[in-house]
């Protein structure tokens, strides 16, 4: 949690920071945290929970805070239940654990056997969390904050591993107890000081110490851990995503899942003239890209009668065009079937031959719901980043034959137009292709992947 730290000099100072930590509690605040205070994403199952960090090895509470449900006004209540239903839904099979909703952030207790490190890491995965805190509980007064604070402390003393620099940040929900947020950092404050010997540092420093006064209770806290911010799973519709297995599809699906839509994923494959691979990766990636504890469905379309006769009715220059736009068909069908009501697809503008402007509009002609393109403006290094940063991208990268790649012709159109595709279509039975793709279709329900 914390890096070695050099002994310093003791330093006397008069008082301790006092602007709030506003992060934590963005429901609170009238106006959003300042640009120039970035938040860095930390991982604790990167850190492990590291032996220079042990209070927050003992820690039983964590504040959770969003931050898009807080500006819902009237419908803020339906949003917050639904992240609350995905939480508990996340953390089911650890069991012990208790969630409340508490001033515009939710308190979770966690039982006495229940892995601090596993309900970070799945906290960490789950769309509508801004923010989360690990933290030790005490009473609201200051006497018993000083004792929890001895708990922390201690442990850093003894093992050499000493800050900087350090600040005691405050933030007062209770406004009747008989202290300000400015008196708590004094008084905490000047105890530390005088406790180890630390300098202070009031802004950017390297230990924080976070108090959090609710109610009659006050939370200590040495880590903010960021999550996924957005919108919870499930509160803004249904949408049907197309998965290929490839780097971009997960990343794209990613996206709209953290804007609160709920997915039924397809994955169109070649089988039998390609191998089984990009089914065994996509059910792979599925389980990466659900948050924890949720559930979809999947369907494997069995693509390759359709593309035999793409290939031997239509011009081979148009191939690839024409595979994408009966995808969107049959796509189309199943999302009807499923209640979803919009496509998604990992397009980025101008990547490959399909995804230049004419073609883009060319395959959205046979369309009647949306196709959403979260990625469409994005560099294909932004893509992999992200994707990285999902997990999905040593994944995505294992080789496996693309559907689309299945006799690819040697010069693809780049511009088409819909009659050119519709002139082109005329030797095949559209309704008949697109009835036996969704008939022949298998689905399959896949969780995401718990750690």
């Amino acid at each position: 949690m914390f890096r070695s730290w050099p002994r310093r000099k003791t330093q006397n100072v008069s008082f301790i920071h006092s602007k709030p930590f506003c992060f934590l509690f963005p429901g609170l605040l009238e106006n959003p945290p300042e640009p120039s205070e970035p938040i860095a994403k930390v991982s604790l199952s990167e850190k492990k929970q590291s032996e220079s960090a042990p209070a927050l090895l003992d820690a039983r509470h964590l504040l959770i805070n969003y931050d898009e449900i807080a500006l819902k006004g009237g419908n803020r209540r339906y949003f917050e239940n639904r992240l609350q239903k995905n939480i508990r839904s996340a953390l089911k099979d650890l069991g012990g654990s208790h969630l409340k909703p508490l001033f515009g952030r939710f308190l979770l207790r966690l039982g006495s056997e229940t892995s601090l490190e596993r309900v970070c890491s799945r906290l960490e995965r789950i769309p509508g969390i801004a923010l989360f805190s690990p933290c030790i509980s005490t009473s609201a007064d200051l006497d018993s904050v000083k004792i929890a604070m001895d708990t922390v402390l201690e442990p850093l003393l003894e093992s050499g591993e000493e800050p900087d620099h350090f600040a005691v940040v405050s933030r007062r929900a209770n406004k009747e107890l008989p202290f300000t947020s400015t008196e708590a950092n004094e008084i905490i404050g000047k105890y530390v000081q005088e406790k180890t010997g630390w300098k202070v540092r009031l802004k950017k420093p390297q230990l924080p110490l976070y108090l959090f006064f609710v109610n009659n209770d006050c939370f200590l806290a040495l880590d903010r851990v960021r999550g996924l911010g957005g919108l919870p799973t499930g509160t803004t519709g249904k949408v049907a995503c197309l998965l290929s297995g490839g780097i971009d599809s997960p990343v794209s699906t990613a996206r709209i899942m953290k804007r609160g839509a709920d997915a039924v994923f397809i994955h169109f494959h070649s089988h039998p003239h390609t191998t089984l691979a990009s089914q065994e990766k996509v059910r792979d990636l599925a389980g990466q890209v659900v948050p924890p504890g949720h559930r979809v469905r999947l369907y494997m379309v069995p693509f390759a009668p359709t593309q035999n006769r793409i290939i031997t009715e239509c011009p081979a220059r148009l191939r690839v065009i024409l595979y994408r736009r009966y995808m969107v068909r049959a796509a189309e069908a199943i999302a009807h079937k499923e209640g979803a009501r919009a496509l998604v697809t990992g397009d980025s503008l101008g990547q490959v031959a399909s995804q230049t402007l004419e073609n883009l509009h060319t395959i959205n002609a046979v369309a009647t719901l949306p196709i959403l393109r979260p990625l469409v403006g994005m560099h294909k290094a932004e893509i992999i980043r992200d994707a990285r940063q999902l997990g999905s991208f040593e994944t995505s990268i294992e080789p496996h034959d693309d559907c689309c790649s299945y006799l690819m012709p040697p010069k693809p159109a780049t511009r088409s137009t819909p009659e050119q595709l519709e002139a082109a279509e005329k030797n095949l039975d559209t309704e008949s292709e697109i009835r036996e793709l969704v008939e022949n279709s298998t689905v399959e329900v896949v969780e995401g992947y718990l750690g």
